[in-house]
C-alpha cells in the first residue's frame, strides 16, 4: 500500500484484516500494472496537457492549483503502490478535477456576474464520520427553503456539453451517477451497510472542495503521505473562496437558497470558512471519537481495496486515527480561541432518540421556523429510513492494530469538554 512500509505477515493480522491485505480477488498482474502506467499518466504538466487538448480551453482558474497538484502527484508516483485500477482511478480523478476547473473558468469569463450571486448564511453541519451528519443533513434537507447538492450534482457539477445550454429532462446527469453507485456497490455491496449513497440525496461536498484542493479526498483514498503534510501546513482560505465560487455557480445553473453543507474536513478549516462565509452557522455532531475511529478504518479499508493488491490495515488504522485526533485538535483549537462563536453542539445520541427537536435547536440559532410542511416530511424522512435498514455494519478495533485504550486517552481532551460517553465498541 505504501512503498515503505511492508504488508505485515499474515499471521500477524485478524481473519478480517487478512481479507484486507490478501484479497483473493487481487491478481497483481504486472503487465495490467505497467499497461496502466503508460496509459494513465500521473505527471502534473502531461494532466494538464491533456485536459487542455479535451477542452480547448488553458485557463485554469484563480487559487491553489500548481503547487498542490505537484505535491500530489509526486506522492501518487513515489509513495504510493497503486494497483492498475488504482491508477487508473487517481488519474481519471485528476483529469476530472483540472477539466472541470477549466470549464468552470470558461463560464466564469462568459458570464461574470455569476460570481455577484449572493451566498448567505450557509449552514455547515461538521463532525467526525460515523457521527450522525449524514442522518443530520438529509433531515435538515426535507425543509424546501434550503439549498444542497444531491450526490449526482457533486459528481458532475456542471451539465454534460455547453454549461450554459439548457439542459434535457430529467437532467442525464442522474442517471450517471446512478450507473456509477450501481458499479460501486456491485464491487463493494458491503459499503451500502456502511455509507448508503443516494443519487439524488444530498452527500458531502468533498468533491467540490478538491476542486480548490481544500480537501481530504485523496488522503481518503490513496493515503499519500507527503500531499497529507502539505496539506496539513497550507493555509486553505483560497480554496475555500474557489468552492464559493463554485456555490454561486450551482445557484446560476440550478437555483439558490440557504446553503446546507456537510464535510468532516470542515472541523479543521473553521478560520477560512468564518473568513469567506462570516454569516455561516456551524452545527458540530458529537459522538465517540474512537467508535468512530475504528469504523472508519473499516469504511477506509473496504473503499481503498480496489485502488491495491494489499491494502495495509494496520496503515490505515494508524492515518485513520492520527486523522481523527487531527480533525478533533483543529476544531478545539478555533473554538478555545472563538468562545463567543454561536456553534450547535448535537449530540449523537439525542440526534438518535429525537431528530425534530435537534433540528429545532439549530433553527433557533439560524433564525428560521421549522414550517409544518417541511416537518412532515421529516418525518415521511423518518418513517421510510429506519436505522441500518441496509444491515448493520461491523467492524473491530483489532482488525486494524487500534489500541482501545490508547486512543481514549488520546482524545479524553474531547470527550471530556464535549461530555461525550464512550461505547467501547470493538
Amino acid at each position: 500500500m505504501l512503498k515503505n512500509i511492508p504488508i505485515p505477515p499474515p499471521e500477524k493480522l485478524t481473519a478480517r484484516g487478512r481479507d484486507f491485505a490478501y484479497p483473493s480477488s487481487q491478481s497483481g498482474d504486472p503487465n495490467a500494472l505497467r499497461e496502466a502506467e503508460q496509459r494513465y499518466t500521473l505527471d502534473p504538466q502531461q494532466l494538464m496537457t491533456l485536459a487542455r487538448a479535451e477542452t480547448g480551453l488553458d485557463d485554469f482558474g484563480p487559487g491553489p492549483f500548481a503547487e498542490p497538484l505537484r505535491v500530489l502527484c509526486a506522492s501518487l508516483r513515489d509513495e504510493v503502490d497503486l494497483n492498475a485500477a488504482g491508477r487508473e482511478n487517481a488519474h481519471r480523478r485528476l483529469m476530472n478535477l483540472l477539466v472541470t476547473r477549466l470549464r468552470l473558468q470558461d463560464l466564469w469569463t462568459r458570464h461574470p456576474r455569476i460570481l455577484d450571486q449572493p451566498v448567505s448564511a450557509p449552514i455547515f453541519i461538521v463532525g467526525l464520520p460515523r457521527s450522525g451528519t449524514t442522518y443530520l443533513q438529509r433531515l435538515m434537507a426535507r425543509d424546501s427553503t434550503l439549498r444542497w447538492s444531491p450526490f449526482w450534482e457533486l459528481m458532475f457539477p456542471l451539465p454534460f456539453g455547453q454549461a450554459d445550454a439548457p439542459v434535457a429532462q430529467p437532467d442525464p446527469r442522474i442517471a450517471a451517477a446512478q450507473a456509477a453507485l450501481d458499479r460501486l456497490f456491485q464491487v463493494a455491496p458491503e459499503m451500502m451497510k456502511m455509507h448508503e449513497i443516494e443519487a439524488e440525496e444530498p452527500e458531502e461536498e468533498i468533491a467540490l472542495l478538491s476542486l480548490g484542493f481544500c480537501s481530504m479526498a485523496f488522503e481518503w483514498s490513496f493515503a499519500v503521505p507527503s500531499y497529507v503534510d502539505y496539506y496539513k501546513r497550507a493555509d486553505h482560505t483560497q480554496g475555500y473562496a474557489y468552492f464559493k465560487r463554485v456555490l454561486q455557480t450551482l445557484q446560476w445553473l440550478r437555483g439558490g437558497g440557504q446553503w446546507l453543507l456537510k464535510a468532516p474536513m470542515h472541523m479543521e478549516n473553521l478560520d477560512e470558512i468564518m473568513t469567506v462565509f462570516p454569516d455561516a452557522v456551524i452545527v458540530q455532531t458529537h459522538r465517540d471519537p474512537v467508535t468512530a475511529t475504528v469504523s472508519l478504518s473499516s469504511l477506509t479499508c473496504t473503499g481503498i481495496r480496489n485502488y491495491f493488491d494489499h491494502p495495509n490495515p494496520l496503515v490505515v488504522g494508524d492515518y485513520i486515527s492520527s486523522a481523527v485526533e487531527r480533525l478533533l485538535n483543529g476544531i478545539n483549537a478555533y473554538r478555545q480561541a472563538h468562545p463567543q462563536q454561536p456553534i450547535v453542539d448535537i449530540q449523537f445520541r439525542e440526534l438518535m432518540a429525537d431528530p425534530l427537536t435537534m433540528v429545532r435547536r439549530i433553527y433557533a440559532v439560524c433564525g428560521k421556523t421549522l414550517a409544518a410542511e417541511d416537518e412532515a416530511r421529516i418525518r415521511e424522512y423518518l418513517d421510510a429510513h429506519p436505522r441500518h435498514k441496509n444491515g448493520g455494519h461491523d467492524y473491530s478495533a483489532d482488525d486494524f492494530g487500534i489500541d482501545l485504550d490508547e486512543r481514549y486517552r488520546a482524545l479524553s481532551f474531547y470527550m471530556q469538554r464535549y461530555q461525550v460517553p464512550a461505547e467501547r465498541r470493538n
